[in-house]
């Protein structure tokens, strides 16, 4: 993988992350101050939140390791 996809991949990654966030602050704001006596879980799942930072840090450990690498061979 060239430093360019890394770079495009790492964009992308982090505009998905930032609507994630996004929407999970949204969902939660529509739960109201009565959720937690009515309901057992009232919390969101944030897997899919955790999910991409983990791909946006593999990506950029990535590119460290590529513009490492690069710039060894000078």
């Amino acid at each position: 993988m060239t430093i360019k996809q890394l770079k495009h991949r790492i964009k992308q990654a982090g505009e998905a992350l930032e609507r994630e966030h996004i929407r999970n602050v949204e969902k939660t704001s529509r739960v109201g101050w009565g959720a937690g006596m009515r309901r057992v879980k009232i919390g969101l799942s944030r897997s899919r939140e955790f999910e991409l930072e983990a791909r946006l840090g593999r990506y950029k450990e990535q590119l460290a390791k590529l513009e490492g690498a690069g710039d060894s061979d000078l």
